[in-house]
């Protein structure tokens, strides 16, 4: 219904080393979030000192022996968590001061089954709260229905209790929200980014380590797996 009432908000976020990320990320929303929130963090076996520091953070923490990949990690949050809306965040951003009190409004306004920020990607090299704030003033009314952005993304719990969680299927990072974005929509829900919050996304960062460590086959396997489960390529849009 267009008048939903967001009661509590569960935060859910992965890591898999890049302890400097995960420091800078979780800094920025103890800083920066106004309301209450539920904090999960599932450290997918870190090796970098990130163990020895989720110590000290106030958090539900989830310790995997084996790195689980994304999908599985969601999955291990999601049902940890609580919250009537379940926030999946990317360790490598950094958010801006009232970010989640904007993605709740815009979600109990428009009543979507999941919501996103706009983001600014690449290296943080610029005054982040001039450049959100000046972003928000011109932007806040702009949204992007049919569109999320899988660094940060606010989900309805009933979503979850229509169409399931995400597709373990996929390996790693890969497919597995674009996967989630079509199911949402085949059942029926809603999705939009908005102009109203603004984020910054380092991008990419826990991926390109996997790349260079561990294997470069998992993309061509989660597109495979993809393209059997829909009989059609992840390119272009649902």
């Amino acid at each position: 219904s267009r008048t939903m009432s967001i009661k509590r908000v569960s935060l859910v976020i992965p890591v898999y080393n890049q302890l400097d990320y995960t420091r800078q990320c979780l800094e920025s929303i103890a800083r920066c979030t106004d309301q209450p929130y539920e904090l999960i963090i599932v450290d997918n076996a870190s090796t970098d000192g990130t163990q020895e520091f989720l110590r000290d953070v106030k958090a539900t923490i989830i310790t995997n022996q084996h790195n689980l990949g994304c999908a599985k990690a969601w999955n291990q949050g999601i049902r940890a968590s609580g919250g009537d809306v379940v926030g999946i965040l990317n360790n490598d951003i950094v958010v801006t001061p009232g970010w989640l009190d904007g993605l709740v409004a815009f979600m109990e306004k428009t009543g979507y089954g999941l919501v996103s920020p706009s983001a600014r990607e690449g290296k943080l090299e610029y005054d982040l709260p001039v450049y959100a704030q000046e972003f928000v003033r011109q932007c806040t009314g702009a949204t992007r229905q049919g569109d999320m952005y899988a660094a940060c993304m606010l989900i309805r719990r009933d979503v979850f209790e229509r169409i399931g969680m995400f597709d373990e299927g996929f390996s790693y990072g890969g497919c597995e929200d674009t996967d989630f974005l079509w199911r949402m929509k085949q059942a029926g829900f809603s999705v939009g980014m908005t102009g109203s919050v603004l984020i910054h996304h380092f991008s990419m960062v826990t991926q390109d380590a996997i790349k260079r460590s561990e294997t470069k086959a998992y993309s061509a396997e989660n597109l495979a797996h993809f393209k059997k489960k829909w009989n059609r390529t992840v390119r272009g849009s649902w």
